[in-house]
């Protein structure tokens, strides 16, 4: 899978965080939907910003990186259920992998 392609998924993993409030239905919670509203578009940016860049300078990579890490902090944090829970750990995985990838391509 070429950068371009990993950095469009990214970017449809932010969409999703960002809609996740209302789809796992902790609407209710405003600190929540804050978090994902911000962290979800934060990633959609980063990602359509580094589309076809891979290297460790890449800084919108690194943000994307950072930004998978919180979302698997963010279920523990906001006591999420156990299918919101799922679904931010493994899309946050699989952000953090993504962006590993494109940062050190050498390593394919």
């Amino acid at each position: 899978m070429n950068t371009y392609m990993k950095n469009l998924l990214c970017a449809c993993i932010g969409i999703w965080f960002l809609v996740s409030p209302w789809v796992f239905g902790f609407q209710t919670q405003p600190n929540a939907i804050f978090t994902c509203a911000l962290l979800g578009s934060l990633q959609f940016v980063a990602a359509l910003l580094a589309l076809g860049k891979s290297g460790k300078k890449v800084w919108q990579n690194w943000v994307c990186l950072v930004i998978g890490a919180l979302f698997i902090v963010v279920p523990n944090v906001f006591h999420l259920n156990l299918l919101a829970f799922t679904s931010f750990v493994v899309l946050g995985f699989m952000t953090i992998l993504t962006n590993y990838s494109n940062l050190f391509p050498e390593y394919q």
